[in-house]
């Protein structure tokens, strides 16, 4: 057969949908393009773990997907495994037209929407636009995956230009870049400028954000609430506005304008969690009751599911006067994180909580014991709030010993978080177990900074090997702390330009750089050391 005088030939193309006769429709329809390189997914899952591994131009993907995933779960995922370039195009298609779904599927940006049913004429119509919108612009596309901030923001300098079409969208992307490097006054200047000509939500929304993040409360939240008022069904909007309510003390406006987002668009975790966490602030927990069940509910089958849902629905239902119900939120957070260390421990942890609760003061005291060798032996980090959270728990038992070694961890990974530092202090100063915790906590903190004040000084000197070995111990003792491991990635990549390209030590740097890739004070460093590793990875 010739080839169309518009052709989908060579393009590589993934079909997602439960529906045998669906899928196989899709591919007639595609093949009359000439496309000769399509995949197929049956269910969210495998639609996953096909994205992970392949680069796709085209994603037709169908919101039911049966009893996994859905459609809105595999366009959330992919997002935020950073498998879903912005050159893919990523269409949702659905049957169902509620306001539910509708929403919940909008809220996650695909590129297209389609309802079923649809012609073969129509999926071309949406597929040639959304191509040659996207056409041009692979190389900002690359920049964006790779998180080369600067170069994206020149190449929308180049998009804007060449592509007068991609304007707004551009102008978007670069506007997003220029706030997360924090260059507010550029980013203002464009949001100034878009809605001058026209008075689009997006622009002023990020003047609100603007705002917000100059610590400028009561002015963000004029904007947010104009927003709202004009376009009501500009759920952002409401999401920030609720931020903004709660850094202004008032929780209870809070919690109305979170409730009033979730009567727009339900289907978000996120949104959800907002909703009970505010609640619970409030001690409202009947709300915060059933915004834990609907985020549990929610968040099924989806990569934001948190056994901490679980936990607090426990909490909730304690203060519901429903121990029983509580003790079985525990019991279904344990199996369903059965393979999550951290999940576990945080499960025998409430649960020995309920069991106090309960007057069951022997079995209470039993679970301290299993959460104690649980934590001793846990292979992951503990997190900062579970941890925490254990050594509250410990001090009150009177296992200062465990609790001793949880704090020594924590302030590995946080030796430089002040805050944080404070408030194990002001946990040992509220407990009754007679310590002072201000000397292990100095203790470990100077000794965290002295390794790296000497491997920085190893760096400056040349001496690459040992400045690695003692990162790599620094490392040892605390795995996720951000100052160490951007250190650590500089260290790796000059022994890479030393010696050339090592895969292993690739790795190790991508393995640092993604645990620093959000830490504002290192936005400099990582931005330029993420330049690198780039550099070097695709150095062939």
């Amino acid at each position: 057969m010739a080839i169309a005088l518009w052709s989908l030939k060579d393009k590589k193309i993934l079909i997602v949908d439960d529906l045998a006769e669906m899928r196989s429709s899709l591919r007639n329809m595609l093949t009359q393009f000439d496309a000769n390189n399509i995949s197929m997914a049956s269910t969210g899952e495998e639609a996953i773990e096909q994205i992970a591994h392949n680069n796709f131009d085209i994603i037709l993907c169908d919101y039911n997907l049966g009893d996994g995933k859905d459609g809105q779960q595999v366009l959330e995922e992919a997002k935020l495994r950073g498998k879903l370039p912005y050159s893919t195009v990523f269409i949702m298609i659905t049957a169902e037209s509620s306001s539910f779904m509708v929403m919940g599927a909008l809220e996650h940006q695909p590129d297209d929407y389609l309802s079923k049913p649809f012609s073969r004429n129509v999926l071309k119509s949406r597929l040639e636009k959304l191509l040659n919108k996207k056409a041009g612009l692979a190389k900002l596309s690359i920049a964006l995956q790779q998180n080369n901030k600067t170069l994206a923001i020149n190449l929308c300098n180049e998009g804007i230009n060449e592509y007068p079409s991609n304007r707004n969208e551009l102008l978007k992307i670069k506007t997003d870049l220029l706030i997360s490097e924090l260059r507010y006054d550029e980013a203002k200047e464009i949001c100034d400028a878009v809605i001058a000509e026209r008075s689009l939500p997006w622009a002023r929304l990020c003047n609100g954000k603007l705002h917000y993040m100059q610590q400028q409360y009561e002015s963000a939240q004029q904007y947010f609430e104009e927003i709202i008022n004009d376009t009501p069904t500009f759920v952002s909007a409401y999401d920030w506005l609720a931020k903004a309510q709660l850094k202004l003390g008032d929780s209870a406006a809070a919690q109305k304008t979170i409730e009033a987002a979730i009567e727009q668009s339900a289907k978000s975790v996120t949104r959800q969690r907002m909703l009970a966490e505010t609640s619970e602030s409030n001690q409202d927990f009947v709300t915060a009751e059933k915004a834990r069940r609907r985020s549990i509910r929610t968040a099924k089958n989806s990569v934001l599911s948190e056994a901490t849902d679980y936990t607090k629905l426990a909490e909730a239902l304690i203060k519901n006067d429903n121990p029983k119900e509580a003790l079985k939120a525990i019991e279904l957070a344990k199996h369903e994180f059965r393979g999550d260390e951290q999940a576990q421990i945080a499960a025998t942890l409430s649960k020995s909580k309920i069991f106090k609760e309960m007057g069951r003061e022997k079995e209470s005291l039993a679970l301290i014991d299993e959460v104690t060798a649980m934590a001793k032996n846990a292979t992951t980090p503990i997190k900062d709030s579970l941890a925490i959270e254990l050594t509250e728990t410990f001090l009150a038992n009177g296992n200062t010993d465990a609790a001793q070694q949880i704090v020594e961890k924590l302030v590995s990974n946080n030796h430089d978080n002040q805050e944080l530092l404070d408030k194990v202090n002001q946990i040992y100063s509220a407990s009754e177990s007679g310590q002072d915790s201000s000397e292990l906590v100095a203790s470990v903190s100077n000794d965290i900074t002295a390794i790296n004040n000497k491997g920085v000084e190893l760096l400056e000197a040349g001496n690459i090997d040992a400045a690695i070995t003692l990162f790599d111990q620094a490392l040892a003792r605390g795995p996720n702390n951000q100052v160490i491991n951007i250190n650590s990635a500089q260290a790796y990549l000059m022994k890479i330009k030393a010696c050339g390209k090592d895969d292993e030590l690739l790795k190790k740097t991508r393995q640092c750089l993604e645990k620093t890739a959000h830490n504002k004070e290192l936005q400099l460093r990582y931005k330029t050391l993420n330049a690198a590793y780039w550099k070097f990875a695709n150095n062939k």
